[in-house]
């Protein structure tokens, strides 16, 4: 504040010192000692003080002068103030606008008018968040609490737990499908209903703040809405909660938002592993997703000032650790690029400091993130709006406080606090380091996923539908050339073949009728339909043989399923087995689009494919690749429903095709298909999983390795 704010001491002796009446006082138990919490609830503000701070500043009355409370304090005992530090005090409360000479607020000094100014510009600059305070909810908490008060207590709790191991419990027995299920949480279709599971387990949990804070006695100030790249969130100013003296019972206002989100997500995910496939099914799916991950991830990270900042604060019996550890961040800042300030006040004295410190830059690296997250979601999904939108958060979030920086340091050096050349040199050394590292070029890993299969493993296909009859070999069986594996019937192919021989014998009659009467010419004609006849009884005694499946050479069986399909009805194309030759193994890999350039730059080279869950590792080499990449079946081991690395979605096909029994998935992203020979493998059993890694004959850098994936990211979101 300006000097001519400052308290003289004998100034301080000649006033009457108030406190504005509209404070709060509680004492607390924070970090083994007790403390005294004053909540300015016009600012919204809490400010920690020590009980011999608070002795004084509870004397501040208007009625007794400075020096008259210091005489006070001094007759009563303990702890004495000095008169240095009650001013000091003093001086603290009116920086604080505490004491009423302030007009309860009305004369802001000029550093707090000047950040109100840059917060509001920001606020206005920024469509990317925008909060909007809409009610006052208090008086609805206060006729609400009483009538669910039963349901706060211990009563409650039980059933909470109660419902949540039974909601893990269904969850668990049924994982495989929970996370088949999984796949197709982003697909275009599953966005009205994963909206409506956010909204209305946001609404849970901005209630459930407001009615355990007013359970524990403190007041629901505010209630609005934040716009998140225009999406609404509502929220509840629960700050209030911080002047309640015991930490568990703000611990548990913090966590209440989870605490009902757990518990409906639990609910849903009994619904959901009881109903089958239906809107009912995809909706409580939606919840469980919504109210245990999502709300994890956003709600309990601690690097935000959500539910998991607040429980840990008061975990850690550190308050205000948020703001500490962005001071401190910043005075690192400083003393990094302008040498202000000195390493020696930045080192870490004791546990309490050690925490701020860690916390203040792993929240400042978390904004960061968010800050490019935030623009690059709204420069895709806003098109090209969504740029003009990324420049003006870029300016609010970014220029703003770079602005700031750049004049509180030509202001440092107009006063003749330094000279430009050291801010200069660390910068430049900065960017220079930073440029070394997203432009160094360098041999990144590749690797990829892949599955054990019998050497030129071939697919037998059904050519003719029908329904399988017998099935002749189980898996793994050796058979040879030409043995029949499956028998198929289809009814109507025979009849049609049944037909087709008696029209050939009747034409065969009437050419011999014409041969006997020697008609030349009628003999001819008939004999051409004879031979036309004949032709086409061949071609259907082919098409009606392929229902009977033979090996096309000697080899082995793979395909699990065998021995469970007598009745069922297989369609024209589709997979019946798999056969390939005993003599060797290949690796079937599935390659994303990011690594599939560097495959194929090692086309014909040697690998080295490690098998799972042996520890074994072979020698290989890839022999080919597909020439495009699909969201085909690679292979079924690799698909998610099978517990491999391919997450899946429900295809167009499945949703064209209404009348299908069973639903079409493809690959959530397009694969490429690659087969790798492996050397030494004899031993080995078709259906292993293994991974190849090598390192990439093409240089990279990091640079363009980001450029990729935001590229490959933003063709995977704009065709869906």
């Amino acid at each position: 504040m300006a000097q001519t704010e400052n308290f003289s001491v004998r100034e301080a002796e000649r006033l009457c010192p108030r406190l504005r009446n509209d404070l709060n006082f509680s004492v607390q138990e924070q970090g083994g000692r007790r403390v005294c919490v004053i909540e300015d609830a016009s600012a919204s503000r809490f400010h920690r003080v020590g009980l011999e701070e608070y002795r004084f500043i509870r004397m501040l009355d208007g009625s007794r002068t400075f020096a008259v409370i210091l005489a006070s304090l001094a007759r009563e005992g303990g702890d004495a103030f000095t008169e240095r530090e009650a001013l000091q005090v003093l001086r603290w409360l009116k920086d604080q606008n505490l004491l009423a000479v302030e007009s309860a607020r009305s004369g802001s000094n000029d550093r707090e008018h000047g950040e109100k100014m840059w917060k509001t510009a920001a606020t206005w600059l920024n469509p990317l968040i925008c909060k909007l305070p809409l009610i006052r909810p208090d008086a609805f908490f206060n006729r609400v609490e009483p009538r669910l008060r039963p349901a706060l207590g211990k009563v409650g709790f039980a059933v909470w737990m109660i419902i949540i191991i039974t909601g893990i419990f269904h969850v668990s027995i049924n994982w495989n499908r929970f996370t088949h299920d999984s796949g197709g949480l982003f697909a275009r279709d599953n966005w009205l209903w994963l909206f409506l599971a956010w909204v209305g387990l946001k609404v849970a949990h901005e209630f459930s703040h407001g009615l355990f804070c007013k359970h524990y006695g403190a007041s629901v100030r505010e209630a609005g809405v934040i716009f998140i790249l225009f999406m609404p969130m509502g929220y509840i100013d629960a700050t209030a909660c911080l002047g309640i003296a015991s930490r568990w019972k703000r611990i548990m206002v913090a966590f209440a938002g989870l605490y009902i989100e757990f518990f409906i997500a639990a609910i849903a995910a009994v619904v959901w592993a009881n109903t089958g496939v239906g809107s009912l099914n995809n909706f409580a799916h939606n919840v469980v997703i919504t109210g245990t991950v999502l709300t994890l991830f956003f709600n309990a990270n601690p690097l935000m000032r959500f539910d998991g900042y607040f429980i840990l604060s008061d975990l850690l019996e550190i308050p205000n650790l948020a703001t500490r550890g962005r001071l401190w961040a910043h005075k690192a800042l400083n003393w990094l690029l302008i040498g202000s300030g000195g390493i020696t006040s930045l080192r870490p004295k004791n546990r309490e400091d050690w925490i701020v410190a860690v916390y203040g830059v792993a929240a400042w690296f978390w904004q960061w993130i968010v800050l490019v997250g935030l623009i690059m979601a709204a420069s895709v999904t806003l098109r090209g709006g969504g740029i003009i939108f990324a420049v003006m958060a870029a300016v609010a979030w970014v220029g703003m406080p770079l602005w700031r920086f750049l004049s509180s340091l030509g202001g440092r050096v107009a006063g003749g606090g330094g000279s430009w050349k050291t801010p200069a040199l660390r910068i430049g050394g900065l960017l220079g380091l930073g440029a070394l590292v997203l432009f160094m070029p360098w041999h990144r890993t590749v690797s990829g996923d892949g599955v054990v299969e019998m050497a030129d493993t071939t697919t037998l296909r059904a050519e003719c539908p029908g329904f399988i009859s017998k099935e002749l070999v189980k898996d793994g069986d050796r058979v040879e050339e030409g043995q029949v594996l499956i028998e198929m019937v289809n009814d109507e192919v025979a009849s049609e073949l049944a037909r087709s021989r008696l029209l050939l014998a009747q034409q065969e009659l009437r050419a011999r009728l014409a041969y006997t009467r020697g008609d030349v010419a009628t003999f001819q004609a008939e004999q051409s339909k004879t031979e036309a006849l004949q032709k086409s009884g061949v071609e259907q005694q082919r098409y009606y043989s392929s229902l009977q499946i033979k090996a096309p050479f000697s080899g082995r069986v793979t395909t699990r399923s065998l021995g469970q399909r007598e009745g069922v009805f297989f369609k024209e194309g589709e997979e019946l087995l798999q056969i390939g030759r005993a003599s060797g193994s290949e690796l079937k890999l599935a390659i994303n689009e990011r690594d599939e350039p560097h495959f194929r730059e090692a086309l014909q080279q040697p690998l080295r494919i490690r098998i799972s869950g042996r520890g074994v590792t072979l020698d290989g080499n890839l022999e080919r690749i597909e020439a495009r990449g699909s969201r085909e079946n690679v292979h079924p081991a690799l698909l998610a429903s099978s517990g491999g690395p391919l997450a899946l979605r429900p295809s167009d096909r499945s949703r064209a095709d209404e009348t299908s029994q069973k639903p079409a998935y493809e690959l959530v992203e397009p694969h490429f298909t690659a087969v790798a020979a492996i050397t030494n493998g004899e031993k080995l059993a078709p259906g292993e999983m293994a991974r190849v890694k090598f390192r990439g004959l093409q240089t990279v850098t990091l640079w363009s390795e980001l450029q990729t994936a935001i590229a490959q990211w933003l063709r995977r979101y704009t065709t869906q």
